[in-house]
C-alpha cells in the first residue's frame, strides 16, 4: 500500500479544530451586521451547504483512487487539467487575503499593540514560505498539532463565556427575514472554503472502511463548536456584536470569576493563535501546491512568489481592512460559491477511469 500524503484522522481534525477557529474572528461579527439575532440560522445554512458538497466527494473517493488533477486529465486532457490547477492556484491565494487582514488586526490587538503590522507579519510569511514548499503532508501534521490545543482552549473559553450570555437575544428566531439570513449566509463564503480543501485531498488518502462517518462526524462537531460559539457571541454583545470584530478574544473578557487576576483567558488564546496560524498557512500551501501541479515545478518556486504577494499585499493595503472585507464579501462572494462549492460538487461527474489507448489492427485483428 503506497504511504499517502494524508490519513483520516488529519483531515478529521481539521474539520474539528483547525477551520473553527478560523470561524470565531471577524466571522460572528460579518454576520450579525444583516442577520443580526439569526446569525445563527444563517450560519447553518453556509454549513448545510458545505457539509452536503463534502458528503458528495467523500462518495467520489470511495469511487476512486485518483486525485482531483487526474480525473481531470481522464475527462478533459492535461492542458485543461493544468488550466483548472492554475485557477484553483490564484483562488487559494485570493481566499487568503482576507483572512491575512483579518489575522493582522487580531495580532495587532492581542500580541502587538505598538509595533508596525508589516514588521510583525515578516516572521509569519517566512512560516508560510517554509510551510508551502512541505506539500499536504505538513498539513496533516499541523492538523495534529492544532487538535490537543482547540480541545482545551476552546472549552474553556466557552465556560467562561457561557454566564455572561443571555440567551433571549436570540429570540425571536427569524425575525430578520429570509432575505437578510440568505444574504449573511452568502456574504460569508470566504469562511468556508472546506470542501474546496477537500477537492484537493482526492487520491491523497486511503479511503477506508466508515471514513466518510468519520470525516462528516468531526464535521459536524466543528460546526456545532462555532454555532455555539456564535449564540453566547450574541448573547453577549446583543446590539453591539458588529463592533466586535475579534470575537474570540472578547468573548470571554467579561468572565467575573477572573477580575482580580486580569484577563488570563488570553493565555487561552494565545495558545489558539498558534492554530490561527497554522489555518491561514493552508490555502497558501494548496496554492503553491496547485501552482506546482500546474506548471510543473518544485513547490519552492512558486512557494516564494506567493510569500513575495502576501508580503506586498500586506504593505500596499495595511490599512484597508474594510474596503478589501467589502469587496470580497458583498461583490465578490460568488467567487467563492462557484469554487468552493460548486466546482467540487460538479467533481463527481469526473471520469473516474483513464481512457483505453486505441490500438492499430492489422493482419486479421493482430496489434501492430
Amino acid at each position: 500500500m503506497n504511504e499517502k500524503a494524508l490519513n483520516i484522522r488529519q483531515i478529521c481534525f481539521l474539520f474539528a479544530a483547525v477551520l473553527p477557529v478560523t470561524r470565531m474572528l471577524v466571522y460572528p461579527a460579518t454576520l450579525s451586521f444583516h442577520a443580526r439575532n439569526d446569525l445563527v440560522l444563517s450560519a447553518f445554512l453556509s454549513f448545510a451547504a458545505e457539509f452536503a458538497v463534502i458528503s458528495l466527494l467523500l462518495l467520489l473517493a470511495k469511487k476512486t483512487d485518483l486525485t482531483f488533477f487526474e480525473l481531470l486529465q481522464n475527462t478533459f486532457g492535461n492542458f485543461i487539467a493544468r488550466a483548472v490547477y492554475f485557477l484553483f492556484s490564484l483562488y487559494f491565494l485570493f481566499s487568503a487575503l482576507l483572512p491575512v487582514l483579518e489575522q493582522r488586526g487580531f495580532i495587532l490587538q492581542v500580541f502587538y499593540e505598538n509595533v508596525p503590522s508589516f514588521l510583525s507579519f515578516i516572521p509569519f510569511v517566512a512560516v508560510c514560505l517554509y510551510a508551502c514548499t512541505k506539500g499536504l503532508r505538513s498539513i496533516g501534521r499541523v492538523t495534529d498539532l492544532s487538535m490537543p490545543v482547540f480541545a482545551v482552549c476552546i472549552p474553556v473559553l466557552l465556560l467562561l463565556a457561557v454566564p455572561e450570555a443571555d440567551f433571549t437575544a436570540l429570540l425571536p428566531v427569524g425575525a430578520t427575514g429570509a432575505g437578510n439570513i440568505f444574504r449573511s449566509a452568502a456574504e460569508s463564503m470566504n469562511w468556508f472554503s472546506g470542501a474546496a480543501y477537500m477537492l484537493l485531498f482526492l487520491g491523497n488518502f486511503h479511503y477506508e472502511k466508515k471514513s466518510a462517518v468519520k470525516i462528516l462526524s468531526a464535521y459536524a462537531i466543528g460546526a456545532a463548536i462555532v454555532l455555539f460559539f456564535l449564540a453566547v457571541f450574541y448573547g453577549i454583545f446583543s446590539d453591539i456584536s458588529i463592533l466586535q470584530q475579534n470575537a474570540l478574544a472578547h468573548i470571554s473578557k467579561y468572565a467575573t470569576a477572573f477580575t482580580s487576576l486580569g484577563r488570563i483567558d488570553l493565555l487561552f488564546v494565545f495558545a489558539l493563535s498558534l492554530v490561527l496560524l497554522f489555518a491561514l498557512c493552508m490555502p497558501l500551501q494548496l496554492s503553491a501546491h496547485c501552482a506546482a501541479q500546474a506548471f510543473s515545478v518544485k513547490p519552492a518556486f512558486p512557494a516564494a512568489a506567493i510569500s513575495v504577494l502576501v508580503l506586498l499585499f500586506i504593505l500596499f493595503f495595511n490599512q484597508a481592512y474594510l474596503e478589501i472585507q467589502t469587496l470580497m464579501t458583498q461583490k465578490l462572494w460568488y467567487v467563492f460559491a462557484f469554487f468552493a462549492l460548486l466546482l467540487p460538487a460538479l467533481a463527481l461527474l469526473l471520469r473516474k477511469k483513464k481512457r483505453e489507448k486505441p490500438s492499430i489492427a492489422v493482419n486479421g485483428g493482430k496489434k501492430e
